[in-house]
């Protein structure tokens, strides 16, 4: 029995697993369930990302599942299983086969890995497990980070040729394929090169199979939050250097990120140089936003941790206050120095419960602040009387078809202008 009992408000597992699967263009899933496995793919299909391939009106489905249900659960479907692996393989676009179950078919005790070995049997396909949730435990990060670990632990790397010069990102979360996240390898790609590094891959950016496997060549990882154990894994297997960076979202945090990078890579006289151009270019268009566009505005905040900080930051630092946050995943994805920085903050709360926030969130009003930024499924719960900012997974109504990113500089600079806007909004 749980400690705590409730609907929490964080998406769950397969949620994330299908956002990194979305970030893949020519992966492909087989999940052992009924057809509620394509149905949580319909939450990112169209709906949170317009240019998602998940699903074709073709046809062309990169989900696909068994069709087990209750009746059926007990029963020895390998056959089943193994004729739709071969089908999904035997797809033109298909570079690799993803499998996948849910609780009720995990239980069971299928013997997936076999399965897998049996249908693709000497890596005739690149074939990788995703590991189960357990449980009813785990939510959308751990299901995104499972998917990048499950690929740094199984990727073949025979023909690495890792160079110093040569880094890979492990972590960025591509949470879809519109303009706000392409900006952001974009952005990622840039800061990396003003440094005179070369970014041979970033996990996950939207693009092949391929495209990643060009990691191998990486004589650094730097690993974001959002991958952590997959950029430890990918550089003990490289035997490259290994960098753990902060997000580059918000002003100061993009300055650590760049600093960090730059002192482990022995760059920092090209990262001074940059730093100071950036900031240089941006101060005057930032001197609105703390006069009249953020300053003295109360924000709140209901989404993504690993953003959470920055955005604390980039509120207070233009003269915002900060209303209180709800950080919608399980505490243990942060460290424990940066939790308790934020958990010290007003009205914080991690992964909490819908009844344990209701007083003091639902119908946020103009005496507690000016604006809610959040996902939709936690403006849909709130349901403030104040005008919102829609930002993160899901993200139903706000879309973006040209690149507006929000990490880096510009990113920051973007975002905070949104921000601003957003605020001066009449509900």
């Amino acid at each position: 029995m749980p400690e705590r009992l409730g609907i929490r408000i964080d998406p769950p597992y397969l949620h994330g697993a299908f956002l990194a699967l979305n970030a893949v263009s020519d992966a492909f899933f087989l999940g052992d369930g009924p057809d509620c496995i394509r149905a949580k793919a319909e939450q990112v299909h169209g709906r949170h990302d317009l240019f998602s391939t998940l699903l074709s009106c073709k046809g062309e489905h990169r989900v696909h599942y068994t069709g087990v249900d209750v009746f059926k659960v007990a029963g020895n479907i390998e056959s089943q299983i193994k004729a739709g692996l071969q089908r999904i393989a035997g797809r033109p676009r298909c570079a690799a086969v993803f499998m996948g179950s849910i609780p009720m078919c995990t239980i069971v005790g299928t013997d997936y890995d076999r399965i897998l070995r049996e249908v693709f049997p000497k890596s005739s396909k690149p074939a990788f497990l995703i590991p189960p949730q357990t449980g009813l435990s785990g939510d959308w990060l751990d299901g995104y980070a499972s998917f990048l670990q499950t690929l740094a632990l199984g990727m073949d790397l025979s023909d690495a040729r890792p160079k110093p010069e040569k880094v890979g990102v492990v972590g960025h979360f591509m949470g879809r394929n519109e303009g706000d996240h392409k900006g952001n390898v974009k952005e990622l790609e840039r800061m990396l090169r003003a440094l005179g590094l070369d970014p041979v891959s970033i996990w996950l950016s939207g693009g092949s199979f391929e495209r990643l496997r060009a990691i191998k060549d990486a004589g650094t990882i730097i690993s974001l939050p959002h991958g952590r154990k997959a950029g430890k894994t990918l550089a003990e297997r490289l035997n490259a250097k290994l960098i753990e960076a902060e997000l580059p979202f918000g002003l100061s945090m993009t300055q650590r990120f760049i600093e960090q990078i730059a002192k482990e890579t022995g760059k920092q006289a090209k990262a001074s140089a940059y730093i100071k151009e950036e900031l240089k270019t941006l101060s005057p268009r930032l001197a609105w936003l703390g006069k009249d566009g953020i300053q003295g505005r109360r924000f709140a905040f209901a989404g993504d941790p690993h953003h959470g900080r920055g955005f604390a930051e980039m509120v207070e630092e233009q003269g915002g206050k900060l209303f209180g946050m709800i950080l919608l995943s399980d505490p243990g994805h942060v460290p424990q120095a940066v939790r308790d920085t934020m958990s010290a903050k007003p009205n914080t709360t991690f992964a909490p419960y819908q009844h344990e926030v209701e007083q003091t969130w639902c119908g946020l009003s103009k005496k507690d602040a000016d604006l809610l930024v959040g996902s939709t499924m936690a403006i849909e719960f709130i349901q403030p009387q104040v005008p919102w900012l829609e930002f993160g997974y899901p993200s139903d109504y706000t879309h973006f078809l040209k690149d507006e990113p929000f990490l880096g500089f510009e990113g920051a600079l973007r975002f905070l202008s949104r921000l601003a806007s957003a605020a001066a909004r009449p509900l």
